[in-house]
């Protein structure tokens, strides 16, 4: 029985070590990271509300550039006894804020009695205010928010793509992982069955003791156990991927089969060169520094307003009668006037407390972009030293596991000599498993981390990430 009991133990230091990449189940659809993240752009729901947003604010948009296009409403009402057409055409004037009105009728009455049955009336009145109302801001100012809501609409959908594509990575590289995790497992649970097999034979011939048959046997429950956690872990992780993708969750689509980095650099510069770029490139910080201007924008409006409405008109019209349009348009009388007009409400509580808030938003936004750069700054120090610790956490648990591999070797030498039972084999093999489990993790992290790093500084290309 020796020979036998040599061979079983002697097979627990050759099993098999090294870690390999696990592959999709055989005959289903794959994806790769970057047409899983092509993919999620196109289908994600969150995505698709966000592009659905900027659609509107680009209509909306349109709809306040509309203010400034002629409009023109053509007049026509005919009866028995009288019939008239004409036109009405108003124009808001960019810039000074004024409005153009143009008015024209040609009216007819046959049956009155009189020596002039045709009429012809033109009237042209160009008012320009010269107080409230006066400037460019006053007359662009619902088309300028209205711009400034589609650009804020466009930066939170960069945003939301860079966030999304982070999460896609997440959840592609946890596949991944758990797929290693299983095949740690797999390798776990025929090492432990070379165990409990060598233990059985040993205690046949007296070399061992039924505690450390025992000792085999739950070593081998607890790694198909853990293979049976890692198998619902897949799947979970599975689910969470085809979700992000707004694929049905039974559908068959996997990752494709990946390895995990193994050549893990430090961040590209210093923390302070890349709380720089952050700060120059993150959307979020340009549209908080652009609402300040808003904010502006709008406190001016606000103390405008307080102003009197002062407008100065000019008028021209020309009004005539005769036997046919002709007529009556060349005896037509025209007369141009030139005066103002002036309005100054008594009760002005509600614009002087307009513009007592807006120059508290001011404030406030200022307050906002040091806010949200000290947040920017922030986020990029602790996505640059979490992958720092990503990095050098690798390293040590590379070293880890090589103890544990050397650990587990001196275990079963010790064992097959019979100078020790398989106590040490048992705890060596639950190190070992542990190690590989955590370096699995940190690996994965890292992939993650390296994209996490990009977002926080405003400098992931998501194109180029889905390779488009």
């Amino acid at each position: 029985m020796e020979p036998l009991v040599l061979a079983l133990v002697a097979s627990l230091a050759t099993a098999q070590e090294a870690e390999v990449v696990v592959g999709p189940t055989p005959g289903v659809p794959t994806l790769s990271l970057a047409s899983a993240i092509a993919l999620a752009l196109e289908k994600n729901f969150s995505l698709r509300d966000s592009t659905a947003a900027v659609a509107s604010a680009r209509w909306q948009e349109t709809a306040a550039r509309a203010q400034f296009y002629p409009s023109v409403s053509p007049i026509y009402l005919r009866s028995d006894e009288r019939w008239v057409f004409g036109f009405d055409v108003s124009q808001r004037l960019p810039w000074s804020g004024g409005t153009l009105v143009a008015t024209g009728r040609h009216s007819s009455e046959p049956t009155v009695e009189a020596p002039f049955p045709r009429s012809t009336d033109l009237r042209l009145l160009l008012s320009q205010p010269l107080l409230r109302g006066f400037g460019p801001n006053a007359s662009f100012y619902d088309l300028t928010n209205a711009k400034r809501a589609r650009i804020g609409q466009e930066r939170s959908l960069a945003l939301a793509r860079q966030q999304l594509a982070v999460q896609v990575a997440a959840v592609f590289y946890s596949v991944i992982a758990q797929r290693q995790l299983i095949e740690v497992a797999g390798q776990s649970y025929e090492r432990t069955e070379g165990l409990r097999r060598a233990s059985e034979a040993r205690l046949q011939v007296g070399m061992a003791s039924k505690l450390d048959v025992y000792r085999a046997e739950l070593q081998s429950a607890q790694a198909r156990e853990s293979m049976v956690r890692s198998q619902a872990g897949l799947q979970a992780a599975l689910e969470l991927f085809r979700g992000i993708l707004a694929l049905p969750l039974g559908d068959p689509v996997e990752p494709e089969a990946a390895a995990l980095p193994e050549d893990l650099e430090p961040p590209p510069e210093a923390v302070e060169a890349l709380v720089k770029r952050g700060l120059e490139n993150r959307l979020d910080l340009q549209e908080a520094r652009d609402q300040v201007g808003d904010a502006r924008r709008g406190a001016s409006l606000a103390k405008q307003n307080l102003l009197p409405q002062l407008d100065l008109n000019l008028g021209v019209t020309r009004l005539g009668f005769g036997g046919s349009f002709s007529d009556a348009w060349r005896a037509g009388d025209s007369r141009v006037e030139v005066f103002l007009s002036a309005t100054y409400p008594l009760q002005q509580s509600a614009e002087r407390a307009n513009r007592a808030v807006a120059n508290i938003e001011v404030g406030s936004r200022e307050r906002a972009v040091e806010r949200q750069a000290l947040e920017i700054e922030e986020d990029v120090r602790s996505a640059a030293r979490e992958l720092d610790r990503i990095r050098k956490s690798v390293e040590l648990q590379r070293q880890a596991v090589e103890v544990t591999v050397q650990q587990r070797r001196l275990a079963v030498l010790r064992y097959e000599r019979g100078l020790a039972s398989n106590f040490d084999v048992v705890d060596a093999e639950s190190s070992l498993v542990l190690a590989r489990s955590a370096l699995v993790g940190l690996l994965a992290s890292h992939a993650v981390a390296r994209l996490e790093l990009k977002r926080a500084m405003g400098t992931l290309d998501v194109d180029t990430e889905s390779g488009r």
